[in-house]
């Protein structure tokens, strides 16, 4: 059973952009989403750990982690980490093997 059921990595990738940048819309630059997709990752993930995570100010072009969310902000910069680390290791892992499949080859003859 997990915590947070509703959780998704997405999510959490969502607020470590925010959390880096202080900017949703930096934030969406980054991962190549709107703001308003990233600011709902956001709300999502409030909705799904049950406290505010982002001070939000109207008209402000920056936002600032709640206590709450700079607890989980550190937390998601580890997963997200561990995350790259697993892909980078993968893939090094895949061309080991394709490299290994494509390199020379010895076709044994028949005995005579």
């Amino acid at each position: 059973m997990t915590p947070w059921p509703g959780v998704e990595i997405r999510l959490l990738v969502a607020l470590e952009r925010v959390g880096s940048t202080g900017s949703f819309s930096r934030a969406a630059v980054q991962l190549g989403y709107t703001q308003s997709a990233v600011s709902g990752q956001i709300s999502a993930l409030e909705r799904a750990v049950g406290a505010r995570l982002v001070d939000r100010v109207r008209g402000a072009r920056s936002v600032c982690l709640t206590p709450e969310g700079a607890v989980l902000y550190r937390h998601a910069v580890d997963i997200t980490s561990r995350l790259w680390t697993a892909h980078a290791e993968l893939e090094s892992l895949a061309r080991s093997v394709r490299k290994s499949r494509t390199g020379p080859r010895v076709i044994a003859d028949k005995p005579r």
